[in-house]
């Protein structure tokens, strides 16, 4: 079945139209098409899967469901209101397909990319409301100030499609706080998160790892404690001393030769995985149920590689 989000709906009148994703005509909906809908209502950003047919006046849908993440579930459960990612205006495009492009570079690609990004000089990437006669974009630089400048990271790049694309994450905080959102902004020291329709802005200094919402149950299924770590109660790493050094030589090396690493955190979560990619701040680890964790390499304590591999 064809999926997308609902572009535009009058609740009042009933009807509607849906934004496909693997075409640029929209097509039209009326609530009587509503087969299943866990909501109380449609609104503007929803997900939905439907059947197309072909009508009077042009393509109308039939048979609609509303598509919800796991996270949103959670959430009605709790009986808390969901708060749908609005309508972004991208280029209609399977974005499964796009995640999967961008996020397999090899060490290669990060060094290409590290030298042939144009250097910024604005510390905010926000997304950016879609203007008329064009698709939206990440907006580079809020309110015109300029900041000390450096080259967007691997890191960078990972979090800004995830703004993008409005993805429903999961921030591991310090005290075990596993934190459901989705990222709104980010600045050279922080992150602004939409936590259920409340902004939070969370220090990066805070954040020990993050991963999407759809790896939620494999992320937690194979998470391990060091116990010995974990009674120290180790606080965020503040100053560049605090920061356990890693070789990027060791990890690269690793990668090429799909060898395992094992990642110790601060507060003793253990996570054993091939490396996908690796920033001067982050790492990204593949597990071995195919999960994918970004670590943040301040809030590591130790680091091996996996003996026994080839």
């Amino acid at each position: 079945m064809p999926t997308g989000r609902i572009k535009y709906y009058n609740l009042d009148k009933g009807f509607g139209f849906i934004a496909q994703d693997s075409s640029e005509e929209d097509v039209f909906l009326h609530s009587s098409a509503i087969k299943y809908a866990e909501c109380e209502e449609l609104r503007v950003g929803q997900r939905v899967k439907y059947t197309v047919v072909e009508g009077e006046k042009g393509l109308v849908a039939k048979n609609v469901e509303v598509l919800l993440t796991p996270t949103e579930r959670r959430w009605l459960r709790q009986g808390k209101t969901i708060i749908p990612r609005g309508y972004s205006g991208f280029p209609s495009q399977n974005q499964d397909q796009f995640y999967d492009e961008d996020e397999k570079l090899s060490d290669e690609s990060v060094d290409k990319n590290s030298d042939t990004n144009a250097k910024y000089t604005q510390e905010r990437w926000r997304k950016k409301s879609p203007k008329e006669g064009s698709t939206t974009q990440t907006e580079i630089g809020a309110e015109g100030k300029e900041h000390t400048s450096r080259q967007l990271s691997f890191g960078d790049l990972y979090i800004l499609k995830q703004i993008n694309f409005e993805t429903p994450m999961f921030f591991a905080l310090y005290n075990d706080v596993q934190l459901p959102a989705i990222v709104l902004e980010m600045t050279l020291n922080g992150l602004t998160l939409n936590c259920n329709g409340n902004e939070k802005v969370v220090p990066k200094t805070e954040v020990k790892y993050c991963y999407k919402d759809v790896d939620a149950e494999n992320v937690m299924a194979l998470l391990r404690y060091n116990e010995d770590i974990k009674t120290k109660q180790l606080q965020p790493a503040i100053s560049q001393d605090e920061v356990y050094t890693i070789d990027s030589e060791t990890i690269r090396d690793a990668r090429k030769d799909g060898n395992s690493i094992e990642i110790i955190l601060r507060e003793g979560e253990i996570f054993q995985g091939t490396v996908d990619w690796i920033s001067p701040y982050e790492i990204k680890l593949v597990l071995k149920n195919g999960a994918k964790v970004v670590v943040f390499r301040h809030a590591i304590c130790e680091f091996s590689l996996v003996k026994g591999e080839n």
